[in-house]
């Protein structure tokens, strides 16, 4: 479909508006809508890792500390200006200053997606006994020591099953959910 405003592009931008109970269709291409105030220029990927990570002011961008990958040497900058490591080392050099920036993108640090079956096990393991420790920490800070003693017991159990190679029995799993 071609735009309506030029003639002359592909059609890539379409509003539906309904005033009146009357239903109007524009078709525009990016130029066009551009024109018309109905979109923002885009902003590449760089441009928003470069805003998230330095708070987007310029005076936080002067501030980075010029720290750089011992593997591949890429600086926090160049990862800024790029939005791409140049190597796996890159997440641990820069972890202090990305971990801020994770959260605000996905509003978490811990994965919680699928895990592959072959990891599963050892995965969701570590992930109950993190669990464990957030709600031991919790209670303590409750003040709730017959709770958080039982909690501390159950992570014993798990970390000596795990260090033993066998399975967590069902009973600490059950009391773990």
């Amino acid at each position: 479909m071609m735009c309506e405003g030029c003639k002359k592009h592909q059609a890539t931008i379409h509003l539906t508006e309904i005033v009146n109970n009357t239903k109007k269709e524009v078709h525009l291409c990016e130029h066009c809508a551009e024109k018309q105030g109905l979109v923002k220029q885009q902003m590449s990927i760089a441009d928003f890792l470069a805003g998230l990570a330095s708070g987007g002011t310029q005076a936080a961008k002067q501030k980075l500390p010029d720290v750089r990958c011992p593997s591949c040497k890429m600086s926090l900058a160049e990862f800024q200006a790029g939005g791409r490591f140049g190597c796996a080392d890159d997440y641990a050099v820069f972890r202090e200053r990305i971990m801020p920036l994770i959260e605000k993108i996905h509003d978490s640090t811990q994965h919680v997606g699928k895990v592959p079956a072959r990891a599963g096990r050892n995965v969701q393991r570590e992930k109950e006994l993190r669990q464990l420790q957030g709600e031991l920490k919790r209670a303590v800070e409750r003040e709730e020591y017959e709770k958080a003693a039982q909690i501390r017991d159950q992570l014993r159990r798990i970390e000596e099953e795990t260090r033993g190679g066998k399975e967590p029995s069902g009973h600490a799993a059950q009391e773990a959910g």
